[in-house]
């Protein structure tokens, strides 16, 4: 009965997980955690098209999948490809750590601890992840982050276990979901750089996958798609689409601000791990193993990538170092364990053996804890942010022009109309972008309103004719604002969409009286 028991502990676990994270999920559109990109992904999931950079086509081609079910688009995305995800990672961490105690030449020497390490250590390993603050945030709400983690994770475990081919193509697979991915596999080149022949074959296959799924994004160029975050086919949208982000915020933190943000850094972790940093730093004691290295890197790399981003949004990124982590824990308990028998000093022997029921304890506190606190679903009732700017955007007359801004709000706006609304989008950074020529031709050729007369005048009397909605930075009722300043709005809707260069920054609207 135990041996079954043990058997099938992986999917109990992954099972409990995914209840875990089902009930602590939004179950509607939101932006709670940082997730006002959902509304990409939502847009995607009613249409081709290219979504924000780096194009993330094998989420797009799921999103699009699972979009064909019947049910709440929302929270069927959120729950296939977040919440079942991470419990998937949570029930791989079990594996990884089991594998990695039961196979460690210290499991032979601790006669007190083998027993444990079978699967004490590694029931653990997964509660410190269980408990994990931020790959809880991103496990609950609609972004790509869960999914590329438990490929992430996937190929840790088929590392491990010395399977080259199937941890290029996992990583493939991942690297297909965030291209963040791909970053991380510096890890792998660091941890087998002396065996790096045996690598260039299952190298190809993961070249393979990368190629082929971000020649999809190109197709999705190719086609006629709308052109609301990437141009046509060719090689200035193409060059603008790979590079308008990342060289602006990647290493871009000032020396000044570097202080606040390793605190914020610090903080993090330690509420995402608590009393688990101790045996992760443990896991740092010889003998050092590939494994350990490999974990260690792709730790450093995720943490380097937020302790220098611009962006102080990038802590979701920590999620793919949270796995890692919490195998590292399980590395460090067991090398604690099978260091005690060799201590003289009795209390510091039931310190090294008992520790990981310390360690547990910590971990089922902090489960309990974040579903209160960090409870997604209750967030997005008290905070119907997202779902209130929808409600108002689909009550809008047909034909209405839009006026917002980048990010949540204009990925709002294209969920919106992906769903079927007739609305005008002027998102006013898209429209800045001189070279991003194609966005103001799409709208040209989809809108009868943008076919723009030659003369200020003559468009400000056909302006008045169509209602102008502005959307952002919403007051307490979250409204959408009507009736801007026609003189404003004529002024920079003309010399927007004609694609003028120099010209001044968005004026100030004014709401008319």
């Amino acid at each position: 009965m135990k041996y079954r028991i043990k058997k099938h502990l992986p999917y109990l676990i992954g099972l409990v997980a995914l209840v875990y994270y089902v009930i602590l999920s939004a179950k509607d559109y939101t932006w709670v955690f940082l997730s006002g990109d959902s509304g990409d992904w939502l847009a995607c999931a009613n249409w081709w098209m290219v979504p924000q950079p780096y194009g993330s086509p094998l989420y797009i081609i799921l999103g699009r999948l699972i979009g064909l079910l019947p049910g709440s688009q929302p929270l069927n995305l959120t729950i296939l490809l977040s919440c079942l995800p991470s419990a998937i990672t949570v029930g791989l961490v079990y594996l990884t750590v089991k594998h990695l105690t039961d196979s460690s030449k210290e499991a032979s020497t601790a006669s007190t601890g083998s027993s444990r390490s079978s699967f004490t250590i590694p029931l653990i390993s997964s509660l410190v992840l269980l408990g994990s603050a931020v790959f809880l945030s991103q496990s609950t709400v609609l972004e790509e982050y869960a999914l590329a983690t438990m490929f992430l994770t996937a190929a840790i475990y088929t590392y491990v276990r010395g399977n080259k081919v199937l941890t290029m193509t996992l990583l493939g697979l991942g690297t297909a979901v965030h291209i963040f991915v791909g970053i991380l596999l510096l890890a792998w080149v660091i941890a087998e750089w002396k065996n790096w022949k045996q690598w260039l074959k299952p190298a190809v296959i993961y070249g393979v996958i990368v190629g082929v799924s971000y020649s999809f994004t190109l197709l999705l160029m190719a086609m006629d798609t709308p052109r609301l975050l990437a141009g046509g086919l060719n090689f200035y949208s193409v060059q603008f689409y790979w590079t308008a982000t990342t060289g602006a915020i990647l290493g871009q933190l000032s020396l000044f601000e570097a202080p606040t943000r390793l605190l914020y850094l610090g903080a993090l972790v330690l509420a995402s791990f608590g009393l688990a940093l101790i045996p992760i730093c443990s896991s740092c004691r010889r003998p050092i193993t590939k494994p350990t290295i490999l974990l260690s890197g792709i730790i450093l790399i995720t943490l380097w990538y937020y302790g220098t981003n611009l962006d102080p949004a990038a802590w979701t990124f920590v999620a793919f170092a949270s796995p890692a982590l919490s195998v590292l824990c399980g590395l460090g308990l067991h090398k604690l364990e099978a260091r005690a028998p060799k201590n003289s000093d009795i209390g510091l022997h039931r310190l090294n053996s008992h520790y990981m029921y310390v360690v547990a304890v910590g971990a089922v506190a902090l489960v309990l804890i974040n579903g209160v606190f960090l409870n997604a679903n209750t967030l997005t009732n008290e905070n119907p942010m997202a779902s209130t700017y929808r409600r108002e955007l689909q009550s809008l007359p047909d034909d209405s022009i839009v006026l917002t801004t980048p990010g949540a709000y204009g990925l709002g706006l294209f969920y919106t109309m992906s769903e079927g609304k007739d609305l005008v989008p002027l998102v006013y950074h898209y429209l800045d972008s001189w070279e991003f020529t194609d966005y103001a031709t799409w709208l040209r050729d989809n809108h009868e309103i943008l076919v723009l007369p030659s003369t200020l005048d003559t468009i400000e009397a056909n302006l008045k004719t169509v209602p102008i909605y502005f959307a952002g930075s919403p007051n307490v009722d979250y409204p959408i604002e009507p009736a801007l300043e026609l003189e404003d709005i004529g002024r920079t809707f003309v010399k927007r969409v004609k694609g003028l260069t120099g010209l001044p920054p968005l004026p100030e609207f004014r709401e008319v009286k």
